[in-house]
C-alpha cells in the first residue's frame, strides 16, 4: 500500500508539472543537437558583450544599448573583464531541465555550459538551494535588446513545479544572496536593503532552445537582470525533512539520491526507504506525536548501522 501511494504522488505531482505550463504563445520547431546550437550561442553572446554597452539608473536597473558605429562607448566585455579582456566571468553548469521528475528525467543535454555574467551586489543574506522557493524581480531581454519580460515588484519561483524558472536563470542564483532586511512604507511599497543583484546571459539551451516565444526566437540566447530578494525552504514530499537536508552526497543535484533505488529522489519520496513506514512518521520525536521540521543532524540513527532512521529499511 505504502508502495502504491508513493507511485500515486510522484505521477500526480509530475502530471500537475506537465499539464499546468502556461502556453505563452509557444512554437515549438524541431530541435537541433544541444552542442551545435551552443557553439553559435555562445559566439552570438561573447559578440553581443564585445558590441554594447551597459548604462545604469538611480536603482541601478540596466539598460543595454549596441554602440554604435565609430561610437566611443566602453562595450561590457572590456568594462567587466577582469584581465584586460581575455576572459569575462562565467560559471559552468550542466543543464538541469528535466523531462520527468524520475531520478533518470534529466533532459539529454551533456554540454558543459558557460553562463557569463555581471554581479553588481552579491546580498547580505543566504544564498539559495536549488529547491528552494525564491522571491526574485527581474527583466529580461534578447540580443536586440527588446524587453519580452519583467517583474520589478517580486514573484516567487519553485522547483520542480508548473512556474519553475528557465535552467540558466535557476542555477545563476547560486552566485548571489538575498537580502538583508526590508522595510513595508506607509503607501505599501517595499524597501529592501542589500539584496543579490545579477545579470545573466543565458545560451538557449538553458532558456528555451527550440521553443519561440514573444520577442524570443528560437535557439535564441536571452539575457535576465535578477534581484534576489528573499528564499523559502521548502518541503516537497511532505515527509518532515526539508528538501535542503535530501541531496547525501551534496553535490546540489537532489535528483540523484534515491536510497530505495525506486527512481522516486528522496526529495519527492515520502518513504525514503521503501520498508512501508512513512518518513514523518519513522522521524518522529515528539511523544506527543507532534512532528515538527528537524535538523539533518538531530534525525534519529540506527545503532546498527548508523544510518539515519528513514534511511533504513531494516530499523523502524
Amino acid at each position: 500500500m505504502r508502495s502504491l501511494l508513493k507511485i500515486i504522488f510522484f505521477t500526480t505531482f509530475f502530471s500537475f508539472l506537465t499539464s499546468c505550463r502556461p502556453d505563452d504563445n509557444t512554437t515549438v520547431i524541431e530541435n537541433r543537437p544541444f552542442p551545435e546550437v551552443y557553439e553559435e550561442d555562445e559566439t552570438e553572446i561573447v559578440n553581443y558583450l564585445k558590441t554594447n554597452y551597459i548604462e545604469f539608473d538611480a536603482d541601478n536597473n540596466a539598460t543595454v544599448t549596441k554602440i554604435p558605429e565609430g561610437g566611443t562607448q566602453t562595450s561590457i566585455w572590456d568594462q567587466y573583464s577582469p584581465d584586460g579582456g581575455l576572459t569575462f566571468p562565467s560559471i559552468t553548469v550542466k543543464n538541469d531541465a528535466r523531462v520527468s521528475l524520475a531520478t533518470d528525467g534529466r533532459v539529454d543535454d551533456e554540454v558543459d555550459y558557460k553562463l557569463f555574467y555581471i554581479k553588481l551586489n552579491q546580498g547580505g543574506g543566504v544564498t539559495p538551494k536549488s529547491v528552494d522557493s525564491t522571491l526574485v524581480a527581474y527583466r529580461g531581454w534578447n540580443m536586440s535588446n527588446v524587453v519580452f519580460d519583467e517583474n520589478q515588484s517580486g514573484t516567487w519561483f519553485s522547483y520542480p513545479n508548473p512556474n519553475s524558472s528557465i535552467s540558466g536563470f535557476r542555477q545563476i542564483l547560486k552566485e548571489i544572496s538575498t537580502e538583508v532586511s526590508n522595510t513595508v512604507n506607509p503607501d505599501g511599497s517595499v524597501t529592501r536593503n542589500d539584496f543579490g543583484n545579477i545579470i545573466v546571459f543565458i545560451p538557449s539551451g538553458l532558456a528555451y532552445f527550440s521553443a519561440s516565444r514573444t520577442n524570443i526566437p528560437a535557439y535564441s540566447p536571452i539575457v535576465f537582470q535578477i534581484k534576489l530578494f528573499s528564499v523559502r525552504e521548502r518541503d516537497h514530499d511532505g515527509d518532515k525533512v526539508l528538501s535542503k537536508y535530501e541531496d547525501l552526497n551534496n553535490d546540489n543535484d537532489y535528483f540523484n539520491d534515491d536510497t530505495d533505488g525506486d527512481k522516486i529522489p528522496d526529495f519527492l519520496d515520502m518513504d525514503d526507504d521503501a520498508d512501508g513506514f512513512l518518513t514523518k512518521r519513522e522521524i518522529q520525536i515528539n511523544t506527543n506525536g507532534v512532528i515538527t521540521y528537524y535538523p539533518f543532524d538531530l534525525i534519529p540513527t540506527c545503532p546498527n548501522s548508523s544510518m539515519k532512521k528513514h534511511l533504513d529499511s531494516s530499523c523502524n
